[in-house]
């Protein structure tokens, strides 16, 4: 399909950048890593642990990505803050992207830009009803074992 390590081939990848809020001047230091399991059922999972500093806050997010046709797929984002939110991505050659509308009123997009090293940076932004936004940018990279 496309020369993408990060979630197609199964493996660990982690990574950090910063948190922004809307509500706040100042950003958060943040770590993350992901756990790729195996395409099963033209299925992907993916496990991502977020660590934010200095709050001890950990954040557990689950994907599902499915549906693959073409460059498109849909998602579905699973975690104990924003309960359950269905979305549809996109690939091209150097992108990988997706967005989400939950029914609480969340919404978000996620776009991760293939360097030339094989890492990512990626650039995040979610709103809540109250248009309380999140931004996130960071860098993720393989993690050798």
């Amino acid at each position: 399909m496309y020369s993408h390590e990060f979630i197609f081939i199964p493996g660990r990848w982690v990574g950090g950048g910063k948190i922004t809020f809307s509500s706040a001047s100042e950003h958060i230091r943040f770590y993350t890593s992901w756990n790729i399991d195996k395409k099963t059922n033209n299925t992907i999972l993916l496990q991502q642990k977020v660590e934010m500093q200095p709050l001890q806050n950990v954040v557990n997010n689950s994907f599902l990505l499915y549906d693959f046709s073409g460059n498109k797929f849909k998602i579905e984002l699973e975690s104990e803050q924003i309960n359950k939110s269905v979305g549809s991505g996109l690939i091209d050659e150097k992108t990988i992207a997706w967005e989400f509308r939950s029914s609480e009123g969340m919404e978000g997009f996620e776009v991760y830009e293939l360097q030339e090293n094989g890492d990512y940076m990626f650039h995040a932004e979610y709103a809540s009803l109250g248009q309380f936004r999140t931004i996130v940018d960071g860098r993720i990279w393989r993690k050798s074992t």
